[in-house]
């Protein structure tokens, strides 16, 4: 009697282990799942984002061959130079990940196909942030240029403007080679966004897949 009733708790104890474990798998997977729904909706929209600014980059580099001279053309770089400093990054939802991580949370993921593709997701981000590093250098590069050949200064722009009509948007110098070095790393800047782009894409489809297989494994609404 004395066996069966230790048998018998034994077996209630890890029931009740289970139920737990269970039911924290699920609250992992359900919080994590609310994570990835955010990250592919900040997925698409960086990704808008930098679509709209290799729009006015492109729109700034039609103007590399142009003359400098034509007060018409000074005005067009002034216009599309905003695109320049532009920078949209996404930086992901990681909560639960991080928990999953650091506090051992990966233990109680019983699906080894889901932790599985736990760990590629955070594989999938890392390489994201690894992209963001010559997007963001490039962009400081081409937006250091611009400061360097255009004038800010409402104040003093304003002013000019009132004075000779005919020199509107004065830039400073009109070398060419200086106009060149700057078109030059407009042209890195827009390369770069553009690569950063496509990793940003690439990642996409793959969170979209594991929100997929999270709510058929897990019997997610």
């Amino acid at each position: 009697m004395i066996f069966l009733a230790v048998t018998m708790g034994f077996f209630a104890e890890s029931l009740r282990e289970n139920i737990n474990a269970n039911d924290k798998e699920k609250e992992y997977i359900v919080s994590f799942e609310n994570n990835l729904e955010k990250d592919k909706a900040g997925l698409n929209d960086i990704i808008l984002e930098n679509k709209k600014k290799i729009e006015g980059l492109d729109s700034l580099l039609a103007l590399a061959n142009k003359d400098m001279a034509d007060p018409a053309n000074r005005k067009m770089v002034y216009m599309y130079a905003s695109a320049i400093s532009n920078t949209s990054v996404f930086i992901s939802n990681d909560a639960t990940m991080t928990q999953l991580k650091n506090s051992g949370g990966l233990q109680f993921i019983k699906h080894g196909n889901i932790a599985d593709s736990i760990s590629k997701y955070d594989q999938e981000v890392r390489g994201i942030y690894a992209a963001e590093a010559p997007y963001t250098r490039y962009t400081n590069d081409a937006t250091e240029a611009m400061t360097d050949l255009l004038i800010f200064n409402l104040k003093s722009h304003t002013a000019r403007l009132s004075k000779s009509a005919a020199q509107p948007y004065p830039l400073l110098s009109l070398d060419p080679e200086r106009i060149q070095v700057f078109f030059n790393k407009v042209m890195l800047e827009r390369g770069w966004t553009q690569n950063y782009i496509g990793n940003l894409q690439e990642r996409l489809p793959y969170t979209t897949k594991l929100i997929a297989l999270l709510k058929q494994e897990y019997d997610l609404n």
